[in-house]
């Protein structure tokens, strides 16, 4: 490979396209035969996946340890959905808003976003750098808390995917006519009010009548006492009532004047399931199912053949659309960064990396290296930010909270920060390890506080047991064990 790009110098780039373009027809074939869920879990994967990339290029490459990659991802996020929800038109170019234009602007919030935090952090090192990125995990999803108005507070913002055709409608462009101020409380958008002033003599006294006697007025043998209704006494009893009955009967009511059991219904008069299947069977084979009305069903509507009331594709299914976006995203930013770390920026890194100051006396800035690989961090966690948004069709604080940040962190570490196929595996590793708890929890019968603390207690427990056995993570574990495995061959 390194004698084919030293005789062909444009034979890198052709071979990484090919690469990521190898990759992303398996991965697609492959959402395309799998069920909804797991196009999910796929979805899912390819986000952290892109988001590990750029920790890869950060943290493995350029050795700056960061925690706030989760806000970075918030960034993108949020300027996904701001846009989507606010603009119709591109600026400038004044063409119809769409998706795309929303990742493309996402990055570009998180590529200047990146500048701002990388150039305060081109200047620290060590726990003041991981301190640093740590107040930027906490404090930027906050930051929506204090604009409750314009990024949706607590709540968050919600989002329609795919983008709607024609976009999301304006505020200024839903009616208003049932909800203006002349059409609210005093007015209801006519001219005269609803209610007239009240006169002040409405509630003068009225005229006093002086014309009663002392003998017009009650007195105490006018009211009612316990004497003037009715007592027990005066009520018949049943027995009474039963004697009275009895005689009636005695004295000229005839036996066969009673009613007996035969003159109810009984069972066997009442029609049976039977019996009316019967008839019904028979009347449709003489032609009364012409007479019955046809009632139209879902699939007689006016909307048209394929599509439902919404207008989407009847056979269109969520999931593998958020795959698919997901999938294309990671294969752009693995074609990229392919190209960055296998070229001259590469190398860069890589030098500052191990001695910036021999990477200072040989031309190249420490700074400048610093922050161009949290620019393309940032630029990377924007992206992934959102495909996020559009994966959850919302955006918000509980979406970017610290433990994505570390989650995020654990997966590079897991995998192997010096490789983007230890970020794949780390991105697999997040997505497969809670749902492999949740199953074992329901095998087991644990409980919810179990299942809800075990994944962070095994992701814990893998961090430590990698850190002493694979420093280089699963990939770099691997690379060791076969370095090894030749240097034994060769010797013997």
């Amino acid at each position: 490979m390194d004698q084919l790009v030293q005789r062909f110098p444009g034979s890198r780039l052709a071979v990484n396209a090919a690469t990521a373009f190898v990759i992303w027809l398996a991965l697609t074939w492959l959402n395309q035969v799998i069920d909804p869920l797991m196009s999910y879990y796929l979805a899912t994967a390819a986000m952290y996946a892109t988001a590990m990339f750029g920790m890869t290029i950060l943290l493995g490459l350029s050795g700056q340890v960061s925690l706030g990659n989760g806000a970075l991802m918030a960034v993108g996020g949020y300027v996904f959905a701001l846009t989507s929800l606010n603009w119709q038109t591109v600026p400038i170019l004044g063409t119809p808003w769409n998706a795309v234009w929303s990742m493309i602007f996402a990055g570009i919030g998180g590529v200047v976003f990146g500048l701002v935090i990388g150039g305060i952090a081109a200047r620290l090192r060590g726990p003041y750098l991981a301190g640093l990125t740590l107040g930027v995990a906490v404090g930027v999803p906050a930051i929506a808390n204090r604009f409750p108005g314009l990024l949706g507070g607590e709540n968050g913002l919600m989002l329609q995917v795919p983008y709607p055709a024609g976009g999301y409608q304006s505020v200024s462009e839903v009616p208003s006519d049932d909800f203006s101020e002349e059409g609210s409380g005093e007015d209801f958008g006519g001219d005269e009010p609803l209610y007239e002033e009240i006169p002040d003599d409405l509630f003068d006294e009225a005229p006093v009548d002086d014309g009663f006697a002392e003998e017009d007025m009650l007195t105490d043998d006018d009211m009612l006492t316990e004497d003037d209704f009715l007592s027990e006494d005066d009520f018949a009893t049943d027995e009474g009532f039963e004697a009275d009955v009895d005689s009636d009967l005695d004295s000229g009511v005839a036996e066969e004047d009673l009613l007996t059991e035969d003159d109810f219904l009984s069972e066997d008069d009442f029609a049976t399931d039977e019996g009316f299947e019967a008839d019904l069977d028979s009347e449709l084979d003489e032609g009364a199912a012409d007479e019955l009305v046809d009632t139209p069903g879902i699939g007689d509507s006016d909307v048209g053949g394929d599509l439902d009331v919404a207008g989407v594709d009847s056979g269109f299914v969520i999931e593998q659309w958020q795959a698919s976006v997901a999938i294309a995203v990671a294969c752009i930013v693995g074609f990229i960064a392919l190209n960055l770390v296998r070229g001259r920026q590469g190398r860069v890194w890589q030098a500052v990396r191990d001695d910036p100051i021999a990477a200072a006396v040989s031309g190249i800035s420490p700074s400048g290296s610093k922050v161009s690989a949290f620019v393309v961090s940032s630029l990377f966690a924007a992206l992934a930010g959102a495909v996020f948004a559009q994966i959850l069709s919302y955006v918000g604080p509980g979406a970017f909270t610290l433990g994505l940040s570390l989650s995020l962190l654990v997966g590079i570490v897991l995998g192997g920060r010096n490789s983007f196929i230890g970020a794949i595996i780390g991105a697999v590793i997040l997505v497969w390890l809670p749902e492999f708890v949740l199953g074992l929890s329901a095998d087991r019968g644990w409980e919810d506080q179990i299942t809800n603390n075990a994944p962070n207690f095994i992701y814990g427990l893998l961090v430590v047991i990698v850190v002493l056995v694979a420093p280089g993570g699963l990939v770099g574990g691997v690379q060791g064990l076969l370095r090894r495995g030749k240097a034994g061959s060769r010797s013997g």
